[in-house]
């Protein structure tokens, strides 16, 4: 069958289209064996930004490759990952700049407050991650009580640390107690008595007992714990522990 000038014209169209797209990939290729194997494109510098807190050679070690890599062999993700185990990064981010250069940039947490873990104080941030201690950070913070090493379990309870302080105002309080059925108790900074404000209307319950507490350390100097969950109730308590002596306020007779 004889072919048609079109569709001579069409075959060598693609041909044609064909031997280009060739040799753009060949090009492509010989580009790509001459950058990785060109010593111009080995890594000469290594730069960490944004550090405060961490060593910048906590943070080197973690990225865990050598001077002299090759560029393009430089697994970004991996190297993030890796600086992202440090325990005070909460982001990293890793850049390969042309020739011989990568950059990290440090983003690292900030901490809200002080948490009491077994009778040891430690810093945490909002996402309830547990940091060591920075001496450079101020500690006027409420200490939060109740928190656990796992930080899955802490979120929750700095949402409510940080409501509370929101609330009742943090410079105010000296420790915030959180159970593990969200029930918020509060001891204010110069006072001794424990105040359980339960799981909601916090400020409402806190002026409340502002209002009631010159009567109560007057007539009960002993308590130690005040509960104020139950409505139109105030419940003093003598002793620390579910079985000591309570007393049972009517907050609207405002008599015993």
């Amino acid at each position: 069958m004889t072919l048609g000038k079109k569709q001579i014209v069409r075959c060598l169209q693609l041909t044609a289209g064909g031997a280009i797209l060739g040799g753009l990939c060949w090009g492509t290729y010989s580009v790509v064996l001459f950058m990785k194997a060109s010593p111009r494109f080995e890594v000469e510098k290594l730069s960490v930004s944004g550090l405060r807190r961490v060593d910048d050679n906590q943070v080197l070690a973690k990225a865990g490759f050598e001077v002299g890599t090759n560029v393009f062999d430089v697994n970004l993700r991996e190297i993030r990952e890796r600086v992202e185990q440090i325990r005070w990064v909460r982001h990293a981010l890793v850049e390969r700049v042309l020739p011989d250069h990568i950059i990290i940039k440090v983003v690292e947490r900030e901490p809200i407050g002080l948490g009491r873990i077994r009778g040891e104080i430690y810093q945490f941030d909002a996402d309830g991650v547990i940091l060591d201690p920075d001496p450079t950070i101020g500690t006027s913070f409420p200490i939060l009580d109740g928190l656990a090493a796992d930080t899955a379990r802490n979120v929750r309870k700095v949402e409510l640390y940080r409501k509370v302080m929101e609330d009742l105002g943090e410079t105010s309080l000296s420790e915030i107690r959180i159970n593990d059925n969200d029930e918020v108790s509060v001891v204010e900074a110069g006072d001794p008595l424990m105040v359980s404000l339960g799981t909601a209307d916090y400020r409402a319950r806190w002026i409340r007992y502002l209002q009631l507490r010159p009567q109560i350390q007057q007539q009960y100097p002993q308590a130690v714990r005040v509960d104020l969950r139950f409505k139109n109730q105030v419940i003093v308590r003598m002793k620390d522990d579910e079985t000591g002596e309570k007393l049972t306020w009517e907050a609207e007779k405002k008599s015993l």
